[in-house]
């Protein structure tokens, strides 16, 4: 049996609520779940060991025991409603899409992190996004050696304002420094910075047809990259426009 496993945690230290726009998220994930046969459980509260929300996802240590493959999905994400199943497209390898757009940014993660692993070294083309991942039992004591990691560093952690994200780049380094054998997916499984790209945009030349080009294109949306108000709008709306293909 195969799991997808989503924070939709509204937490204190967030300014809006992640139940503002995960509603569409989830909509989209069970019908995907259901087609497939797949289990999907949503987390909605955070678990007290956790300073930031995000860190939830190690939660995954307990919750993904009974399970042969896993996803850990952000819940800023949709999934196209014809979607292969991704689980029938890879084997024991660790599966994210590349996240290396902004070279800027990534540079200086690195950096700000980087004292944590001074014999590590992040193949830029290799870091990929944290909001996407898919892998198998086998790595559930990887997460293991990340919560390990987590606590012994807890404080600095919870109180961090150096930048750089939160998790994200954590779990790159020690991809690395564990050995871990990744398969990087197409990012047409995590589309990423769809703003930046211009693909809300449709096919002028195909006035028949406004599809907007991120749907054509991929088959997991992350609407990250612009403000949180934006994201729940834009999500609200492709939910209203295209709900009937998940029922």
């Amino acid at each position: 049996m195969n799991l997808i496993y989503i924070l939709t945690i509204d937490h204190p230290s967030s300014v809006h609520r992640c139940s503002d726009y995960s509603q569409f998220c989830v909509n989209t994930w069970k019908y995907w779940c259901d087609k497939h046969g797949v289990d999907l459980i949503t987390e909605t509260k955070s678990d007290s060991r956790f300073g930031n929300p995000k860190w939830n996802k190690l939660c995954i240590t307990d919750v993904g025991k009974n399970y042969d493959k896993i996803g850990i999905i952000d819940s800023d994400t949709m999934v196209k409603w014809d979607a292969p199943n991704i689980f029938e497209l890879y084997d024991e390898e660790f599966c994210g899409v590349p996240d290396n757009s902004n070279l800027r940014w990534l540079n200086d993660s690195l950096n700000v992190y980087g004292k944590f692993f001074p014999n590590v070294t992040i193949d830029y083309y290799e870091y990929i996004n944290s909001g996407v991942m898919f892998f198998n039992k086998e790595h559930l004591s990887f997460f293991e050696t990340i919560l390990e990691f987590y606590t012994s560093n807890k404080k600095e952690l919870d109180g961090w304002n150096k930048g750089g994200g939160c998790d994200q780049t954590i779990i790159n380094y020690l991809l690395v420094k564990e050995g871990i054998n990744k398969r990087l997916l197409s990012p047409d499984w995590n589309l990423l910075h769809i703003n930046r790209k211009e693909m809300f945009r449709h096919n002028w030349q195909l006035n028949e047809d406004d599809t907007p080009l991120f749907m054509k294109y991929s088959n997991v949306w992350h609407f990250t990259g612009f403000p949180v108000t934006d994201r729940i709008n834009i999500m609200k709306q492709v939910w209203t426009k295209y709900r009937g293909y998940y029922e």
